[in-house]
């Protein structure tokens, strides 16, 4: 795979396993060998850079981050650029949620440094959201705000009803938002022109001096799509949705509960 610079990869469902592990030291000796031969491996995902900078903790190879679906780049630690809703959008969304979609298991805002969660799911465990606080009246809210996102993770709706609560939002709000199926029963509700593709082509085009076209993409699910479309090669997971397969270039040997992303990568880019 000569022509490839950048390997770009998921987390959720992608690197991780089911139980939300994976093999840091794999992972890190894998990195340091890519970055021997020049590739960039740039970690691409729906998560908060605070989420995902608290999975990282133990790799310090891993630099350079396409947050919040695309909404938000990060590079060596520091904020290259970002896109927020307005607080007029979020009040907006958050009356068309509680009036037409049935009871929540949890509403978050991806804010700047924390997540903030809707006072009455105080008593929801969030061991994914390292750092949180909550909030009863958005007005009071003084951070940028990338994402806000809505589950039924206890309820576990099947993803066909969730797709359609999508399509109900990108057609009452087109224009102003984004919204994608995030995995784990939820929805990514994004700023308007916010895509992993878009992100990961800002960031290798702006900062990186490559093209999209020079990467290697990874992923699992909707959220993924526009990535594997656009990327050089898109990969799928074998444990991916069914709308992510049609759109891959290949799908894994092995799924994420047995290393299906570093067997690949290592088969692809290391042990030729």
């Amino acid at each position: 795979m000569g022509k490839y610079r950048f390997i770009a990869i998921d987390v959720d469902g992608t690197l991780l396993d089911d139980n939300d592990k994976f093999d840091v030291n794999r992972l890190n000796k894998d990195i340091e060998l890519l970055q021997q031969q020049n590739y960039h491996f740039i970690i691409a995902s729906g998560n908060s850079y605070d989420a995902l900078s608290t999975i990282f903790q133990p790799c310090p190879l891993a630099k350079e981050f396409v947050a919040e679906n695309g909404g938000r780049l990060i590079i060596n630690g520091k904020s290259v650029y970002g896109k927020t809703h307005s607080i007029a959008t979020l009040q907006q969304l958050y009356a068309f949620i509680k009036h037409t979609f049935p009871s929540l298991d949890i509403l978050s805002l991806s804010g700047e440094t924390q997540t903030i969660l809707a006072e009455q799911y105080r008593d929801v465990p969030v061991p994914f959201y390292p750092h949180h606080t909550y909030f009863s009246d958005l007005q009071k809210i003084t951070e940028p705000i990338y994402n806000l996102n809505i589950g039924w993770a206890k309820r576990k709706l099947p993803q066909t009803i969730i797709q359609g609560y999508v399509n109900q939002l990108n057609e009452h709000f087109s224009g102003l938002i984004q919204a994608t199926y995030s995995g784990a029963y939820g929805i990514d509700i994004l700023p308007a022109g916010v895509n992993k593709a878009l992100g990961l082509k800002r960031l290798v085009e702006n900062y990186l001096n490559g093209t999209l076209d020079q990467v290697v993409a990874f992923g699992d699910t909707s959220n993924d799509i526009e990535m594997l479309s656009e990327a050089g090669y898109g990969y799928a997971m074998k444990n991916a949705t069914a709308d992510l397969l049609k759109v891959a270039d290949k799908v894994t040997k092995y799924d994420n509960n047995h290393a299906g992303l570093l067997s690949e990568i290592e088969h692809q880019f290391i042990n030729r």
